[in-house]
């Protein structure tokens, strides 16, 4: 049984110290001013809408139609008016009512598209290294002025399917994908120095996240998710919003009161239960969409640029439930069960938008050796995550009333920057390393921005979440890719390929999160402790294709293989001397082995297409 804590201001302190306090509360009643402002302007709106609307009805409505059918009509839209106005003030109720937060961790997740090769079968096929090569639609998202060297107009598509093996005892399941669809129109130009200059545009899949993950009999030595959960609830500024409020309201948690002027005054929370093991099961679904314009251009066959406009859609859905099974003995010696679970329901949707630019030379007159280089601005996201939650007492068989969140937010990711070389060897061989450098420890989080009226003063204006921005320096570093790829032609018409890829981890070594170390409004609304360390990428790729009389099809077979670590939830309550160790000697320095993932995932992808 674990022993009542109270947080006396040593290490951990769990009674926030007066600034930390009093930061949080000018946050929380700034977002809650926000909200009351949204939902006064949103109601003058509808009255308005209303008054213009009975306007133009009674204007439009002909002096010979029935009294009663006015009357009805008019009834109809009082209704109608009424019923999106209160619909309107239950969304804004459920809006306050808790979120599945930003982190640092999911961000990442989200919109981190270094991590594989997606795009056409001969782009896939020869590990996406292209960048000084060109003439493929797929290389239109990595250097914009691979484009320029078309000569012909081009139309194409890829599709395919994928089988995930996260881990030996996880299911092996096949979904099927549509990767890749564009176009690129070119125009001989009656000019010595500009030859062609081509229009294109591509949707291509820029990330997949669909993954299914099963972690069984996790041990957890004494510790629970619930410590940490107390330790949130402790030290938050009230527990109405999050999963720390729902185990308050429903008595997962148990009160202090220690307060010598107030006995009545709950001045902390602790949980009783021992974890003894846990279970813990994620599917993912969804996929990272890029949208690229490119206008490119060849300059004397030597010089060739490029220029995208990109945008993004972002569809990630998941589902996920934690079980943990513990006890603890009461006064009488008996053994008392508290075996719950954890259940989230969660959907990131929104979009973004980017810049691309490319430069491809050949430095030498008459030789195909080629350099290429190319940028990419930071990705300027606004993303809605919402979350269904609740907890379930599986000694009680009994659940909790499901909660539902929602929040806006932004994220800007790095600068990329790439480098490629590449020649051809005859009319039988071409080969291509590349090379790209982002440094995810600079991706920023905030939230939107609004004006008096409580518009939004831009899509992209929004209130830097410095906390969260400073949690991302001390987790995430620079991500190195390196991609190498050949494509051999015994025959004209047929081509065998090959690419290989290595994409170090973009977290730093050892890292945690420590939700209460992290001085952000957003931890307040958190739902959810686990997290995910993704370590480096190895991919392998093999592909053939084919073509005649302009038309052409190529095939691609990508085996990509990553490692992790998974926690289920963050311990460093346990290290060192904290409140909690102090009241819990014999868990002092008690550590979870986190469980390791190794997920390989295979895909076959079908590219048809016509040059002409």
């Amino acid at each position: 049984m674990h022993k009542p804590w109270l947080h006396t201001g040593g290490t951990r302190p769990g009674l926030v110290s007066a600034w930390r306090h009093a930061g949080r509360r000018l946050r929380r009643r700034w977002f809650q001013r926000r909200r009351l402002r949204r939902r006064v302007t949103r109601r003058r709106r509808l009255r308005r809408r209303f008054t213009r609307r009975w306007w133009t009805r009674r204007t439009l409505t002909p002096c010979h139609q029935d009294k009663q059918i006015d009357a009805q009509a008019q009834h109809t839209l009082n209704r109608k008016i009424l019923m999106r106005e209160l619909g309107m003030s239950a969304l804004l109720l459920l809006a306050a009512a808790g979120t599945q937060a930003q982190n640092t961790f999911l961000n990442e997740q989200v919109t981190n598209n270094s991590q594989d090769v997606i795009g056409t079968a001969r782009y896939v096929g020869m590990g996406g290294a292209m960048g000084a090569l060109g003439a493929d639609l797929g290389v239109m998202a990595w250097n914009p002025a691979g484009i320029g060297l078309y000569r012909k107009s081009d139309v194409g598509l890829t599709f395919g399917g994928q089988w995930n093996r996260e881990r030996i005892d996880s299911e092996n399941r096949g979904t099927g994908t549509f990767d890749q669809m564009g176009f690129v129109y070119s125009v001989k130009m009656a000019n010595p120095v500009c030859r062609f200059f081509n229009v294109g545009f591509n949707y291509q899949k820029k990330a997949n996240y669909n993954y299914n993950f099963y972690a069984d009999n996790a041990r957890l030595n004494g510790l629970s998710q619930m410590d940490q959960v107390a330790e949130l609830a402790t030290s938050a500024y009230d527990t109405d919003y999050n999963l720390a409020g729902m185990a308050v309201d429903n008595q997962w948690l148990t009160p202090v009161y220690g307060d010598k002027e107030d006995p009545q005054k709950v001045t902390g929370y602790y949980n009783k239960f021992g974890g003894e093991s846990s279970l813990y099961t994620r599917h993912s679904a969804g996929s990272l969409q890029g949208y690229d314009i490119n206008f490119s251009t060849n300059l004397k066959d030597r010089t060739y640029l490029g220029l995208n406009i990109g945008f993004d859609n972002v569809d990630y859905r998941s589902w996920s439930e934690y079980t943990e099974f513990n006890s603890y003995n009461n006064e009488a010696g008996e053994n008392v069960k508290g075996d719950y679970a954890l259940y989230n329901d969660q959907k990131i949707s929104g979009y973004g938008i980017n810049v691309k630019a490319g430069v491809i030379v050949r430095p030498i007159e008459d030789n195909p050796f080629r350099i290429g280089l190319a940028v990419e601005t930071p990705t300027w996201y606004r993303l809605k995550n919402s979350t269904l939650y609740d907890l379930t007492d599986l000694v009680e068989n009994k659940r909790t009333d499901q909660k539902e969140s929602y929040l806006e937010y932004t994220v800007r990711t790095p600068w990329k920057v790439r480098a490629s070389v590449g020649s051809t060897v005859g009319q039988s061989f071409a080969w291509d390393v590349d090379y790209e450098y982002a440094n995810y420890g600079s991706m920023h989080q905030g939230y939107p921005k609004y004006d008096e009226w409580d518009d939004y003063h831009s899509s992209f204006a929004n209130t830097t979440d410095k906390a969260m921005n400073q949690h991302a320096k001390q987790t995430l570093k620079g991500v190195h890719t390196l991609r190498a790829g050949m494509e051999y032609r015994p025959v004209k018409a047929f081509a065998v390929r090959l690419g290989y890829n290595y994409i170090t981890s973009s977290y730093k070594d050892r890292v945690s999160f420590d939700q209460y170390g992290i001085n952000s409004a957003a931890m307040d609304y958190a739902t959810s402790t686990s997290y995910m360390r993704w370590g480096d990428t190895n991919i392998l790729t093999l592909g053939l294709g084919y073509r005649v009389k302009g038309f052409y099809i190529d095939l691609a077979y990508k085996v990509r293989n990553q490692k992790a670590d998974f926690h289920a939830f963050d311990t460093s309550f346990a290290q060192g001397d904290t409140d909690f160790t102090q009241a819990n000697p014999d868990l002092k320095n008690v550590t979870i082995d986190p469980v390791n993932v190794n997920m390989t995932r295979q895909s076959i992808v079908c590219t048809l297409g016509y040059k002409f």
